[in-house]
């Protein structure tokens, strides 16, 4: 016999009973944002200008600096001025946007009962402004294109048809833009060339992200609307939202000397301010005394002399006691293959802080002690080796606005949805922040690349 429930059909004094409800909602999505708080900290006070204007020196004017020969008596000449070289470079601020929508009837029961019906309001606003957060989290490690993955392969779930789904494989190479973490449940993601271009083959579908797996570096797209599901190997995948944005995209075959500031709407993030490959951010070209000092591992698999031969090479560039390095940001992944190398290298030391609670272990380089933090915003193949001052400035720094409302002529911060014919029932809430983040000194950011966890 099959079961049946208490209804009208079965039971129909069973009606009487009450239908509990169980307090509150489950979330099933991570809402942490925890290197938006290293933003936070990083945060320069301030106006908000039209644009950051500030200063590099280059050189020490090291060749007015020269030996004489004692003997030649009166003809003995000075040598030649040197002048030390200083550029003044431009950061234009980005703007980062997010809207809040309610239905009407919903939302004047939240204001007029909040202790029943302020639950709708709440959600969404704490959502957004969690969404918001994870979004300049992940900025924080990107490089201004705003690519969120790079196409190796896909595979077809199903056949071409609104709702068949894709599992792309994502590109793993060094110079591959994007990762599986940049990527957030139910974003809608566009398919494009490297040229900026639509797909070759997914010309006009439009996906939303339905699984993603670290593990098997892949992603799982859901067609929503268009034809074709599956995009081509080397294509970029986009959030839709930028893609519609004037200046969304760029051609990245043909960046040439454009500033990595120029490209999108997107903020620059640590790829590019700790770049060394000669491009260009904020009218800095990333090579030479201006560039970040990076270490090639090769393709092989991460090693702690890998941390030790970056830090001694960010020391001899910049001066052993100018910075304490105190952070290395990396993936989980990563993490998880260092904990083999703590057992057996002292180097390694578990630090236990009884006054916060916490319980963590660092690498010991010289007298500094830098701990090992995840995030999964970091992509697998990249740990970044993070400075500040003696004074405790930090060296990336953040110059913008916290979140805000944009309130309506009466002060307001929702208002009535405007239609195509008119006002509809629903209201809205717009948040607006903006930012740039600059770095003080890219040589003093050491950078892991080209490595593969085991």
């Amino acid at each position: 016999m099959a079961f049946s429930n208490i209804d009208s059909a079965n039971l129909p004094l069973g009606l009487i009973l009450q239908i509990a409800f169980s307090d509150g909602i489950r979330n099933q999505i991570s809402t942490d944002f925890r290197d938006f708080e290293y933003v936070k900290k990083a945060k320069v006070g301030g106006s908000l200008p039209r644009e950051l204007r500030f200063m590099f020196q280059t050189s020490l004017g090291a060749a007015a600096i020269q030996y004489a020969n004692p003997g030649e008596g009166a003809s003995r000449l000075f040598p030649s001025a040197q002048q030390v070289k200083i550029a003044e470079n431009t950061a234009k601020m980005k703007e980062l946007q997010a809207t809040i929508e309610l239905e009407y009837n919903l939302f004047d029961r939240a204001r007029k009962s909040p202790e029943r019906y302020g639950q709708p309001l709440e959600i969404e606003i704490n959502s957004k402004m969690s969404a918001a957060k994870r979004r300049v989290a992940a900025d924080l490690y990107g490089d201004g294109t705003g690519v969120t993955g790079t196409v190796s392969s896909a595979t077809a779930l199903s056949p071409n048809a609104v709702g068949g789904q894709t599992v792309v494989t994502l590109s793993s190479a060094n110079n591959a833009r994007g990762h599986v973490g940049f990527f957030e449940y139910y974003d809608i993601i566009v398919a494009k060339t490297a040229a900026g271009a639509n797909s070759a083959t997914a010309t006009t579908s439009v996906f939303e992200v339905v699984d993603k797996d670290r593990t098997a570096n892949t992603v799982t797209l859901k067609l929503i609307s268009g034809t074709v599901n599956v995009p081509s190997a080397a294509e970029l995948l986009y959030r839709k939202g930028q893609a519609d944005v004037t200046g969304g995209i760029f051609d990245l075959t043909n960046i040439g000397s454009t500033d990595y500031g120029d490209l999108t709407p997107v903020m620059v993030g640590l790829e590019t301010l700790t770049a060394n490959d000669g491009r260009k951010i904020h009218g800095i070209t990333m090579s030479g005394p201006t560039g970040g000092s990076r270490y090639n591992a090769g393709g092989n698999p991460l090693d702690v002399k890998h941390i030790q031969k970056l830090l001694d090479q960010v020391k001899l560039a910049v001066g052993q006691d100018r910075y304490r390095w105190k952070g290395l940001l990396m993936a989980p992944e990563s993490h998880a293959s260092l904990i083999e190398s703590r057992e057996t290298d002292r180097r390694f030391q578990t630090i236990e802080d009884n006054k916060r609670g916490v319980k963590y272990f660092a690498y010991q380089h010289g007298n500094d002690t830098l701990e090992c933090v995840t995030s999964e915003y970091v992509p697998q193949n990249r740990i970044y080796c993070m400075p500040e001052t003696k004074a405790g400035e930090k060296v990336l720094e953040f110059h913008g606005s916290d979140f805000e409302t944009v309130k309506g002529q009466d002060m307001s911060d929702f208002h009535l949805k405007v239609g195509a014919n008119g006002y509809t029932n629903a209201m809205v809430s717009y948040l607006l922040s903006t930012g740039v983040f600059i770095c003080q000194h890219p040589r003093s950011i050491g950078v892991i690349e080209n490595f593969v966890n085991t």
